[in-house]
């Protein structure tokens, strides 16, 4: 059984990470549907992190600020998901290092938790555009705060999960506009 799908369940709680990618900065940011209080954590403390707060209060909505799926063209060479993602394609810039992140951050939570668990529903939060930088919890505030106000995406029809433990394609949801 895969461990992540793709089907939202309104009913959970949402978890909301903005993924950084850093051996010693506190590069990531948390918030939880469960407090209003957000933490600024390394990698590896988000995944602890992550995982404690499913084991002690059952599955959540996973919202990742961080690739989750790739597309590639006929000839192989990998294209931008649809045109939200215009000037922030996946595969160039800082979405190389989300997708590597998010890659090793979705496995070391499946390691972290128990084996039986349902799968857990995930998604992609898109919060590119930004008009000034803001802080990793700030940002991992408004990906809980606006979920349900945010713009819903599928990826191009011949996308792909960025691993096999995702059933299906995560929805994207864009929380900025383009220069707006």
């Amino acid at each position: 059984m895969p461990r992540y799908t793709a089907q939202i369940d309104a009913s959970l709680p949402r978890l909301a990470i903005d993924l950084g990618y850093s051996a010693r900065q506190k590069s990531c940011g948390l918030a939880h549907s469960h407090s209003e209080e957000t933490q600024s954590l390394t990698f590896g403390q988000a995944i602890e992190t992550t995982a404690e707060l499913i084991r002690d209060k059952g599955p959540h909505t996973l919202i990742l600020e961080a690739v989750l799926s790739t597309y590639h063209r006929a000839d192989g060479n990998p294209e931008i998901r649809g045109d939200f993602e215009k000037g922030r394609g996946w595969y160039h810039g800082p979405g190389v290092t989300t997708f590597a992140a998010a890659l090793r951050f979705l496995y070391e939570l499946d390691r972290r938790l128990p084996r039986k668990s349902a799968p857990l529903p995930l998604v992609e939060g898109f919060l590119s555009y930004k008009p000034a930088r803001t802080a990793h919890a700030d940002d991992a505030r408004r990906l809980i705060e606006e979920f349900d106000t945010s713009e819903i995406f599928q990826p191009a029809t011949g996308s792909q999960a960025i691993s096999a433990a995702i059933q299906g394609l995560p929805q994207i949801r864009r929380y900025n506009r383009p220069g707006g």
